[in-house]
């Protein structure tokens, strides 16, 4: 069992370091992994889960249940099962990790090196083979959300190491955060720049009493710093994305729509368009184009935007595709999850050991809401693969934490007890 605990949490982990190294690197650790989960119900092994182990996998289930009544309302196409099963398909994966402990703390190294890979892949795309955005096998914008992501994570890990004094892996985890931020910029991907500073705000709010004012304010300085170089640089070109987003705006508002912002615009308005004809329900995937293209014979909106799969806005996506009820169930699966990280890290405002963990995994939803502004990252395959299994991940290890936490206090309470 020992065994089996080691090679679970180094699969988790693996799973995030190669998640953008190499095509569909997500999948390899997570194939194992549930292939492994299938064999908890031959170990022995007893099953114990808690109130909040169930509600965090009935959101999944529950948005995998409205995922399957919409494709079978819109067409029953049995390739519109690939990626909302990953909901259902995580369950066992989390089953196993709450039943084998194991070298959690590998999530760390995980993390910091897939972001670390990320910016080679990044860097070396942009300046080796003079690519306008790094994408490594995925879409630019994937790609630079997923490295974010990544980022934070290590920022994360990095105040895990300050609070463990562990100077060595302290300096790694700050490079992986380093890292996970320039295979952002070198996507070009602004949807994921958005909420950097709000992320950053809440990290730092969060460990102000593990870092100290003067702590805090340096690394609110440094950031600052660091945003303004990055501007100041123009080969990496955030300053020429800045410039061209106003300049997209403005050419908007001057009646031309046909820019990368435009064509945003034009998109999101002719979902709205679509949540209005049939706001419970939507309009389905499949009479979405027809129903654009509509639009576009009418000139509502452009005949460039009907070409588009999605929306590039995962909330007006579920609307405009699934009406209400579906965008009830998106919020579910993005709430359900970030109520129950911050849940724990209120409980363990001053334990390191459970609230690090708890701070990863709300970062999870928290930096996929803001993504969701500008991306449909549920139609596509590592959007869905780099959400549900991640959260999983760091909530087994929250679990484990605070169980090792618990059984620490009632050792000592048993100790005092004797020496009374």
């Amino acid at each position: 069992m020992f065994l089996l605990g080691k090679v679970s949490w180094l699969l988790a982990a693996a799973a995030l370091a190669l998640s953008l190294a190499v095509p569909n690197g997500y999948n390899f650790g997570i194939a194992i992994l549930f292939i492994v989960s299938l064999l908890l119900p031959f170990l022995k092994v007893r099953f114990s889960l808690s109130r909040q182990d169930y509600i965090i996998t009935s959101a999944f289930l529950i948005y995998f249940i409205f995922t399957t009544f919409f494709i079978y309302l819109y067409g029953w196409n049995t390739r519109d099962f690939d990626r909302p099963s990953r909901f259902l398909l995580v369950a066992p994966v989390l089953f196993l990790l709450l039943h084998v402990d194991g070298y959690r703390k590998l999530l760390w190294a995980g993390a910091t090196w897939g972001a670390i890979f990320a910016s080679v892949v990044a860097l070396y795309e942009r300046y080796y083979l003079g690519l306008p955005r790094a994408m490594g096998a995925e879409y630019p914008i994937m790609f630079g959300d997923t490295s974010i992501l990544l980022g934070f994570i290590s920022a994360v890990a990095a105040l895990y190491f300050f609070a463990k004094r562990q100077y060595y892996l302290l300096a790694l985890a700050i490079l992986g955060f380093i890292a996970g931020s320039l295979g952002s910029i070198l996507s070009g991907s602004r949807g994921g720049w958005v909420g950097i500073p709000i992320i950053l705000v809440f990290m730092l709010w969060h460990s102000r009493d593990l870092l100290g004012k003067r702590v805090v304010l340096g690394v609110f300085g440094v950031c600052l710093v660091g945003a303004l170089t990055v501007l100041a640089i123009p080969q990496l070109g955030v300053s020429k994305k800045i410039e061209q987003t106003v300049q997209s705006v403005q050419l908007y508002l001057d009646g031309e729509p046909n820019t990368s912002l435009g064509l945003r615009f034009e998109m999101w308005k002719g979902a709205l368009y679509m949540f209005e004809s049939s706001p419970v329900f939507g309009v389905g995937e499949y009479g979405a184009k027809e129903f654009k293209q509509r639009l576009a014979n009418e000139g509502v909106i452009s005949e460039q935007a009907v070409v588009f799969d999605h929306a590039h806005n995962e909330y007006l996506n579920a609307l405009s595709l699934t009406g209400i009820v579906g965008f009830l169930a998106l919020m579910a699966v993005y709430l359900v999850p970030l109520r129950l990280f911050l849940r724990k890290m209120r409980e363990y405002k001053n334990n390191w050991n459970v609230k690090a963990y708890a701070m990863a995994g709300a970062l999870v939803p928290m930096s996929y809401m803001d993504f969701a502004l500008s991306q449909s990252m549920f139609s596509h395959n590592i959007g869905v693969m780099m959400y549900v299994f991640p959260i999983v991940f760091f909530w087994a290890a929250v679990r484990w934490a605070e169980k090792e936490y618990t059984e620490g206090l009632a050792a000592e309470s048993l100790k005092v007890n004797k020496s009374d």
